[in-house]
């Protein structure tokens, strides 16, 4: 009966121990993203320097969807502006107070991910986008004017650098792999919402979203698995004499 009971409470709840510093147990899980991110935001960027066929699609995607976002209701335009300022002021504002707690907490591997990895991703977006220097698409009656290039979208880039980060700190401390899925599957379409309500909104172009998921995912494995390799063998170093992690919290 116990045992029965202690498989079933093993196949519930994973072990925290085992999730702590995944990419850095597992960096090949880190190299692989960030090769499929750098490999689409190559193409994808060559293809707008160039004029190639990815962006062929765009201006009559974009046209497409504006001509039926014109049409939608307030409260859809609305809700599209929210998630809008989701992926930007209050990613923003989320930022800087996660950074506080990681630092009040002192949970350094965390502070470092979002410091180095959103905050950075936001450095990169200012050089990205001054060095592509692509323009946004223009309507006569736009539903939302916003200044300066476009390409790669930086609500797409920090949604996967911020959310992303967010989820795959807070997977060890769910308790069920029910939850686990619903926490992964609820971010996902978070982040796919922010990215298709820039494209609603005509402030960018498809492949500008494409491009900024992309940059998000490369740099975010780049850093995170970097970070993670480093505390790692930090904490490795603290604990020479046991081959396992020590029993502590996640990061």
């Amino acid at each position: 009966m116990a045992t029965a009971m202690s498989k079933t409470a093993t196949s519930t709840r994973p072990a925290q121990a085992d999730d702590r510093y995944r990419l850095g147990r597992n960096p090949l899980i880190g190299l692989a993203l960030l090769l499929v991110g750098a490999i689409v935001f190559g193409a994808v960027a060559l293809s707008v320097l160039n004029n190639g066929p990815l962006v062929q699609w765009d201006q009559p995607s974009v046209q497409a969807l504006h001509d039926q976002a014109t049409h939608d209701s307030a409260l859809i335009v609305g809700v599209m502006r929210f998630l809008g300022q989701l992926g930007h002021t209050y990613a923003i504002y989320l930022t800087f107070v996660l950074l506080a707690a990681t630092l009040l907490l002192r949970r350094w591997a965390a502070f470092s991910m979002f410091l180095v990895g959103v905050i950075g991703g936001n450095a990169w977006f200012s050089v990205l986008t001054s060095f592509f220097d692509r323009p946004r698409p223009v309507f006569s009656d736009p539903l939302e004017t916003v200044a300066g290039p476009g390409f790669p979208s930086g609500h797409a880039l920090r949604a996967v650098l911020l959310f992303g980060l967010i989820l795959y700190l807070l997977l060890p401390w769910l308790k069920s792999w029910g939850w686990r899925f619903l926490a992964t599957a609820a971010t996902v379409a978070l982040i796919l919402l922010i990215g298709y309500s820039r494209v609603f909104l005509g402030s960018h172009y498809p492949t500008d979203i494409v491009a900024g998921y992309a940059f998000g995912l490369a740099w975010g494995a780049l850093v995170y698995t970097g970070i993670e390799l480093a505390a790692l063998w930090w904490a490795r170093r603290q604990h020479p004499a046991q081959s396992q992690m020590p029993e502590v919290r996640p990061a």
